[in-house]
C-alpha cells in the first residue's frame, strides 16, 4: 500500500543472527522521503532565542527524533543553551505544528561600582508619575516620612562584577561596565559609619533628599494654628493636623502640611505645601513655595509656586504664579475669575463660566520676566502720570510768571519742578528703551500647552507669550491650545489620545 520494496527472508535471518543492537536499514525506500516530517528552526532577530516548528509526518513514517532535532539546530547555527529536557517533551507530547522556544541565550550582567540602596521612599508625594492624569487623592499624600535615632536610612550594597553575555549562535556579548564612582554623603542629622558603607539618622525626625544627601530635618507637628501657638517659624518641616487660624503665619524651611481648612492665612514653605482641604483666602491668604503644592481649591488668595501646582477641583478669584506647570484633574477641574501665570503648561476641564467672568491665563512664559515687563510698564505709567502733574504745575505757574504776578518763590518752584520734570524724562526714555526687549523675551515656549477638556467659557483670555486668544461668544469646546509662529494653533482634544506632560524629576521635594 504504501511502495515498499519487499524484503527477502533470508536478508531478515541474518541480520538477527549478527544482530549489534544498533538499527540497520533493510531496504532503499526513496518513496518514503515524501511522507517523513520537517523541522524549522526560526532564530530571534536579537540571536537570544531559538524556537523549533516540527511539521508532522504522514502516515506511515515515523516522527522526528531527538537527534534529528539536534542535527537541525546544528545546521541553522544554534549551539548555545539547548534545552533537551524541552525537546523530549515537545516529542513526547508531539507538539507539532506550532513553535516551540528551545534555546536561550544569556544576557550579559552590567558590572557597576558600588551602589546606593536607601531605606526610605525617596519619590514620595509625586502621584503624577503613576496616575496619568487620575485623580489625585490628598488624603493618600505625605510628604512627611518620620524615622527615629539610629535608624538605617541608606547603605552601599558590593559592587557588580561584569559578566558577559552569549547568543544562542554562540556569540559573545561583551559585557558593560559602569565606571561611575557612587559614595555616601552625609546630610545634616546623620551620621556615617567609619567605613562609610551605612548612614544613620541622628535624630527623630523628617528623612528626605536634599540635594543629593540625606537629611534629617525636624518636625513640628502641631494640631492647630491658632493663639495658643502662635505664629510658626521653623528651620524644618510642619505638619498640622487641624486648621490655621485667620490672620497667621506658618513659615518652613522644609514641606508644610495642613490636613484642614486655612483661610487668611500666609505659608511659606522652602519645599512644598499640601493643603488636604484648601484655602479660602477671602483676598488675604498667601501660598508661597519652592517645591510643589498640592490643594483641594484654591479660592481669593495670591500663590507663588516655584514646581508645579496640582488642584483637584477649582482656583476661584486667585492670582496664582507657576513656575513648571499647573494642573487641575478633579471632578469639577475649573478656573472662573482668576489670573494665571504658567511656565510650563496648563490643564483643566473648564475655563472661565456662565457669567463670563474675566479670567486670564498666560502660558509658557517665565513668570520672572514676565514680571519684570509688567514692573516695567507700570513705572512707566507711574511715572508718566507724576510727569504730566508737573507739566500742568508748571504751565501754571508759567501763566503767573508771564503775567507778572509770580514772586521769587514762585519762579524758584518753577525751576525746581523744571528739574524735575527733566529727570522724569530722562527715567521714562530709559524705561521705555528696556520695554522692547524685555517684550521680545516674552515669547511662549512652543512646548508648552493649553488643554481644556469640556468648556473654555467666552470671557477667557489666554496669552502665549505676545499672542492672545479669546473665547468666542458660543465658548469652545474640547480643545487644545499651543503657539505657533506668528499665531495660536487650535486643535480638539480627545481623551483617549490625550497630550502627555512631562513633569521634571526630581522634583523639589528631593532636590531642594
Amino acid at each position: 500500500m504504501l511502495g515498499v520494496p519487499r524484503v527477502n527472508a533470508k536478508t531478515i535471518r541474518d541480520l538477527i543472527e549478527e544482530s549489534s543492537g544498533e538499527a540497520v536499514a533493510l531496504v532503499e525506500w526513496p518513496g518514503g522521503r515524501a511522507l517523513e516530517g520537517s523541522i524549522a528552526v526560526d532564530i530571534a532577530e536579537d540571536g537570544m532565542s531559538a524556537s523549533v516548528t516540527i511539521i508532522p509526518p504522514k502516515k506511515g513514517a515515523a516522527a522526528p527524533t531527538l537527534s534529528d532535532v539536534l542535527e537541525k539546530l546544528g545546521n541553522s547555527g544554534v549551539v548555545f543553551g539547548i534545552d533537551h529536557e524541552c525537546i523530549r517533551n515537545m516529542l513526547a507530547r508531539q507538539t507539532f505544528g506550532k513553535p516551540v522556544p528551545v534555546a536561550a541565550g544569556v544576557e550579559p550582567v552590567f558590572g557597576r561600582a558600588h551602589r546606593i540602596v536607601y531605606h526610605f521612599n525617596t519619590n514620595r508625594g509625586k502621584p503624577y508619575l503613576e496616575m496619568d492624569f487620575g485623580r489625585i487623592n490628598l488624603k493618600e499624600l505625605n510628604f512627611i516620612e518620620n524615622c527615629r535615632n539610629e535608624d538605617l536610612l541608606a547603605e552601599l550594597v558590593p559592587p557588580v562584577s561584569a559578566v558577559d553575555g552569549r547568543k544562542v549562535t554562540g556569540e559573545t556579548i561583551a559585557a558593560a561596565t559602569d565606571s561611575e564612582i557612587v559614595q555616601l554623603s552625609a546630610g545634616a542629622n546623620t551620621v556615617l559609619t567609619p567605613d562609610r558603607t551605612k548612614l544613620y539618622a541622628e535624630c527623630d525626625g523628617n528623612v528626605r533628599m536634599v540635594k543629593g544627601q540625606v537629611t534629617v530635618e525636624s518636625v513640628i507637628m502641631v494640631k492647630n494654628v491658632n493663639y495658643e501657638t502662635g505664629n510658626i517659624r521653623f528651620a524644618g518641616s510642619v505638619v498640622i493636623e487641624g486648621s490655621i487660624a485667620d490672620g497667621f503665619v506658618v513659615e518652613a524651611g522644609g514641606d508644610i502640611q495642613v490636613g484642614s481648612s486655612v483661610g487668611k492665612a500666609t505659608l511659606r514653605a522652602g519645599a512644598n505645601i499640601l493643603l488636604k482641604t484648601g484655602i479660602n483666602g477671602n483676598g488675604e491668604g498667601i501660598l508661597d513655595c519652592g517645591g510643589d503644592l498640592f490643594a483641594k481649591y484654591i479660592e481669593s488668595c495670591a500663590v507663588f509656586c516655584r514646581g508645579n501646582l496640582f488642584v483637584e477641583e477649582a482656583i476661584m478669584h486667585s492670582r496664582v504664579t507657576a513656575y513648571k506647570h499647573c494642573v487641575l484633574n478633579g471632578r469639577r477641574s475649573e478656573v472662573i475669575a482668576s489670573d494665571l501665570v504658567v511656565g510650563g503648561s496648563f490643564w483643566c476641564k473648564k475655563l472661565g463660566n456662565f457669567n463670563e467672568a474675566v479670567t486670564r491665563l498666560v502660558i509658557g512664559v517665565e513668570p520672572s520676566l514676565l514680571t519684570d515687563y509688567r514692573e516695567t510698564a507700570a513705572n512707566i505709567e507711574r511715572k508718566q502720570a507724576e510727569w504730566d502733574k508737573i507739566e500742568h504745575q508748571i504751565e501754571l505757574i508759567g501763566k503767573l510768571i508771564q503775567d507778572g504776578r509770580a514772586d521769587e518763590r514762585a519762579q524758584l518752584a518753577w525751576a525746581q519742578l523744571q528739574g524735575s520734570l527733566d529727570e522724569l524724562g530722562l527715567d521714562i526714555a530709559k524705561l521705555r528703551g528696556r520695554l522692547p526687549g524685555l517684550r521680545e523675551q516674552l515669547r511662549s515656549s512652543r512646548s508648552s500647552i493649553v488643554v481644556v477638556e469640556e468648556t473654555m467659557f467666552k470671557g477667557a483670555v489666554v496669552t502665549f507669550g505676545t499672542l492672545e486668544y479669546r473665547a468666542p461668544d458660543n465658548g469652545i469646546r474640547k480643545t487644545i491650545l499651543k503657539a505657533g509662529e506668528k499665531e495660536i494653533l487650535e486643535s480638539g482634544f480627545n481623551y483617549n489620545e490625550r497630550p502627555v506632560l512631562v513633569f521634571d524629576a526630581p522634583s523639589s521635594l528631593d532636590e531642594t
